[in-house]
């Protein structure tokens, strides 16, 4: 296949109805996650930007394509003291900052007692997504950051709403706006890539051999809705473009009931009980860490 300026392809998309080569893709990428952007007003021209990175493909290219369209932007990375996969990780993170000459911040874990490596098999993932929202959080309210990036793709929200709605918690569906304002010491949140997919990611980062790890997070379950997902839209092209954009409006819609705002007697960051869920976390496992 050839692209639209002669040279060979590397990327073909039956929904854009388009092949691109490796000089054409890269622009043609950016200019959805500014479409995006624009459409949903995930961000603002004049707000400082965590983008936050874990080493994989899709935060990569969500820090190219911020990069590339202006906005104040510096990196962010957890490392959880998962073993060799941090390790990747982090050190894939510290090339991309390098490439791109942005500034790296990096908080550790273990810094707080305890790694996700400590918490039981069954618990990880739930234990890894209290960390994340409250590290990252926490770090941009305290550097003055205004609004946090994360790299959630267009499958990752497809496969958030399928669960909730099958678990029957119909309001979760208000988290996957775009953008979701801050309030109190929450600080606004943002997904860039809501529109984007794990291939068009992918083939981004090879064709601008941006770093990152192919590594999979070894406490990661083998997740068999993502696999229908991708079955779906092998046989409907535009499934998933078109899913994610209905959920969107569903999401500005879904009513949440007011709760009233609490502080964690620990730590005093927000949450919804006596301690919050991260001090619970270091409660039960810094004692293991030496």
């Amino acid at each position: 296949m050839k692209c639209r300026c002669g040279r060979s392809a590397v990327f073909h998309s039956k929904v854009y109805r388009i092949t691109l080569c490796d000089r054409c893709y890269p622009k043609f990428y950016v200019n959805l996650v500014k479409r995006s952007i624009k459409r949903y007003r995930i961000l603002k021209s004049s707000e400082r930007v965590l983008v936050c990175v874990s080493g994989g493909k899709d935060s990569s290219a969500m820090a190219y394509a911020l990069k590339e369209l202006g906005y104040n932007i510096e990196l962010f990375h957890i490392d959880l003291g998962i073993g060799s996969y941090s390790k990747e990780s982090l050190k894939a993170v510290e090339e991309l900052a390098q490439t791109l000459n942005l500034d790296l911040n990096v908080v550790k874990l273990k810094d707080y007692g305890f790694t996700i490596d400590d918490v039981e098999r069954k618990k990880v993932c739930s234990a890894c997504g209290i960390v994340k929202r409250y590290l990252m959080n926490r770090f941009a309210r305290e550097k003055g950051f205004d609004v946090v990036a994360t790299a959630h793709t267009c499958e990752d929200i497809i496969l958030f709403f399928i669960k909730n709605m099958l678990s029957g918690n119909v309001e979760y569906i208000a988290k996957l706006k775009p953008r979701i304002e801050g309030y109190d010491k929450l600080v606004a949140k943002a997904k860039p890539l809501f529109e984007r997919t794990e291939k068009e990611n992918a083939t981004l980062v090879l064709t601008l051999n941006l770093p990152f790890t192919p590594l999979e997070c070894p406490h990661a379950p083998k997740d068999v809705w993502k696999e229908i997902i991708y079955d779906v839209e092998a046989k409907k092209k535009g499934f998933k473009l078109n899913f994610v954009k209905a959920i969107a409006k569903l999401a500005e819609n879904v009513s949440t009931e007011e709760w009233e705002v609490k502080h964690c007697k620990i730590c005093g960051e927000v949450s919804n009980s006596e301690v919050c869920s991260f001090c619970k976390l270091v409660r039960r496992y810094a004692r293991n860490v030496s």
